[in-house]
């Protein structure tokens, strides 16, 4: 047992407080732990109680550090679990964030991939490939991917900048290359792209029928 002699704002950061027991600092909290435990000068803390204040302090840390992370863009849950993994925060912890998170609807995977693939058409034209493996490097599951790539992609949509893409680094890139040249490498270019192969054949045969 222990007694609270004294709580005191902290400098640097006015919602955290140093909690005092038997006039020797014991720990900092945030104003959000300190208020929801009731802790105040004159209170008697058991070895338990500690602990579960404690506990309550590194998940508040851990949530507020997430909260950081997405204040700079939008993540995924894998991404998120992730960073506080590396932060070194333990599984409870983190388990314990993701369902704040979610809770307060901060993450949602599905909302994260049709953000992302409409990012990829409209401003990048990625084909379909490279939005699947860049959805699944960011830990977004398959069944999700298949789902808003069902909703979102349109085959004359892809084609159409399939081609525009095939036209301009025809017309720039790879205007001096020999035609045989030009076609390696823009199958090539437009297979890095994430389009399929026979996308990319209707494409260059088009632009080939227009010459």
């Amino acid at each position: 047992m222990g007694k609270i002699t004294a709580i005191e704002v902290q400098r640097k950061n006015k919602k955290r407080y140093n909690v005092y027991i038997d006039d020797s600092f014991a720990f900092g909290v945030h104003e959000d732990v300190l208020i929801w435990h009731k802790l105040t000068v004159g209170m008697e803390l058991s070895t338990a109680f500690k602990e579960e204040v404690l506990v309550a302090e590194e998940q508040s840390k851990a949530n507020n550090y997430a909260l950081k992370l997405l204040g700079y863009r939008a993540r995924s849950e894998q991404e998120i679990r992730s960073r506080l993994s590396q932060k070194g925060y333990e599984i409870n912890t983190i388990e314990g964030t993701v369902r704040f998170l979610k809770k307060n609807n901060y993450i949602d995977d599905y909302a994260f991939a049709k953000a992302l693939v409409n990012d990829e058409l409209n401003l990048k034209q990625s084909g379909e490939g490279l939005i699947k493996q860049k959805l699944l490097q960011k830990g977004i599951s398959k069944g999700i991917i298949q789902s808003v790539l069902e909703e979102i992609l349109d085959e004359e949509e892809s084609l159409a900048a399939c081609i525009q893409l095939a036209e301009k680094k025809l017309n720039t890139t790879y205007r001096n290359d020999a035609p045989i040249d030009k076609m390696r490498k823009i199958i090539a270019f437009l297979q890095r792209r994430g389009y399929p192969y026979s996308m990319i054949r209707k494409a260059v045969g088009g632009i080939l029928n227009e010459d």
